[in-house]
């Protein structure tokens, strides 16, 4: 569960911005600006994720002419379309929260 920031908002947890990252990418936002910006995220905080997120091989990076893209891997798709799933099933099962 996500625990609450010093202005009140819900903070994210680890996964949720793994799978923010990885839904940026899979939209398209294959540049580093354009992830850090649709994920909501502080330059720093985008690079160390994306690190750990290359280095187990979900997302890859290629150059071309000197400008860094990333695409999501297979293994990156799948993780993101299981977890879409998962998703779906949990949120379609009602749940009653005693007064």
């Amino acid at each position: 569960m996500a625990e609450e920031s010093v202005l009140g908002a819900p903070r994210r947890s680890k996964l949720e911005v793994k799978i923010d990252i990885m839904q940026a990418i899979a939209d398209g936002s294959g540049r580093p600006t354009h992830i850090m910006y649709r994920s909501n995220l502080s330059w720093a905080v985008m690079r160390s994720v994306m690190k750990v997120l290359e280095q187990e091989k979900i997302i890859v990076s290629t150059d071309l002419d000197g400008r860094r893209s990333y695409t999501l891997t297979d293994k990156g798709l799948r993780v993101l379309e299981t977890y879409r799933s998962v998703k779906r099933q949990l949120e379609s099962i009602p749940v009653m929260i005693p007064a």
